[in-house]
């Protein structure tokens, strides 16, 4: 989009921020030989993890929350998600199930003219992945997954598999369409709760054509409509969903050891225009239930400890305003694997810092903590910014 520069700039400047901020160094002890950090926050975190669940949020639908006091303070403005009943820890393979016969039947070509372009794909692939590595500039990422990369097409779409975990899918006339107006027509963000029906309409379409290679279950976190005279087309962003619970989609795969799977999709009237399942098809090799998950009210006593700890900050200036409960994916570079841990994520969503330029730089001035992720059974900070 048009303004995706500028909020990567913004971003990029608050995490350099976040990250040459000091911090106290925490007391040591030794055991043993070892030189330990002595964290009394992890002490703490652990008793309310033992401790018991909150029943403050049953029935609860907001969340309105200031955690801290006078100026180092969190304040949360949310809705209140959905927590489901079974959660499970999943660890993702790759997936064998994609293969050129899958294709075919992906691609859906009406004409039968199919040409099989794999072996170019994969030239092609692979000689991008050695110039990449020569240049004075090269980009440093992961992949996930090591099967061949499939490409077919019968001169009208398109549709290839990359390294037995992504997809991709287009129709050149639809997309052609979509694309002449990309630029000049006016972008509308769509929000879920004024467009149910164009949520339920987009999931429909995209289930009827991914469930062909396995995927059954979408979560849709964001529809932006372009027009422009005759022509309306919708963008969806999503990831894959598991028993209810996407993936945490605000980071992205922006360095390497990072995995974050996500599709977008073009949808105009006619039909899907294009489609991109990037590290969305990983197969699910094991999955192990979860003991009790934290509450939010242990959540709230957590984000207190990390915040007198100096763990996260706070300021007074800001609002996060979203809450969910997701799973983050912890990529096992060694072991070619996925595994997708539940948490609690609160945050203010990328996309609204354009609209709260005081917001970007109370964060920035006050070096405060704008997203963090915490795991919903051990109560762990996996990530925070």
């Amino acid at each position: 989009m048009r303004n995706k520069i500028f909020r990567l700039a913004v971003i990029t400047m608050l995490m350099a921020a976040d990250i040459c901020g000091c911090q106290e160094a925490p007391e040591s002890s030794i055991h043993g030989d070892i030189l330990h950090a002595k964290d009394s926050a992890e002490d703490e975190v652990a008793a309310i993890v033992d401790g018991p669940g909150s029943e403050t949020e049953h029935g609860m639908q907001e969340i309105n929350s200031v955690i801290g006091t006078k100026d180092h303070a969190i304040r949360i403005q949310a809705q209140m998600p959905d927590v489901p009943q079974n959660v499970k820890t999943i660890v993702l393979g790759e997936n064998e199930a994609l293969t050129k016969d899958v294709l075919t039947e992906f691609l859906g070509s009406e004409t039968g003219n199919i040409k099989d372009l794999s072996e170019e794909a994969q030239k092609e692939t692979e000689q991008s992945e050695a110039e990449n590595q020569q240049g004075e500039e090269r980009a440093v990422f992961s992949i996930f997954g090591n099967a061949p990369v499939y490409k077919m097409s019968d001169g009208q779409k398109t549709a290839g598999f990359s390294y037995g975990t992504g997809a991709y899918y287009q129709d050149e006339l639809l997309y052609e369409k979509c694309a002449s107006v990309y630029k000049t027509a006016d972008e509308t963000v769509l929000e879920e709760a004024d467009s149910e029906t164009i949520y339920m309409e987009a999931e429909k379409i995209l289930l009827a054509k991914i469930s062909v290679i396995g995927m059954t279950e979408i979560d849709i976190y964001k529809i932006t409509q372009y027009q422009h005279e005759s022509v309306t087309f919708y963008e969806i962003e999503f990831t894959p969903s598991y028993g209810g619970m996407g993936v945490v989609h605000e980071f992205g795969s922006v360095a390497s050891g990072e995995i974050f799977p996500l599709g977008t999709a073009w949808i105009c009237e006619e039909s899907i225009a294009s489609l991109s399942l990037d590290a969305c098809l990983g197969k699910a090799e094991t999955q192990e239930k979860c003991g009790t998950v934290l509450s939010w009210g242990q959540i709230e006593k957590i984000l207190e400890t990390y915040l007198n700890s100096g763990k996260i900050n706070g300021s007074n200036q800001t609002v996060l305003t979203e809450a969910a409960f997701l799973y983050y994916p912890v990529f096992k570079e060694d072991e070619n694997k996925l595994e997708l841990v539940p948490v609690w994520h609160i945050y203010t969503p990328m996309s609204a810092w354009m609209e709260k330029k005081e917001f970007a730089e109370a964060v920035a001035e006050n070096n405060a903590t704008w997203s963090i992720c915490i795991n919903a059974v051990s109560g762990e900070i996996v990530r925070s910014e």
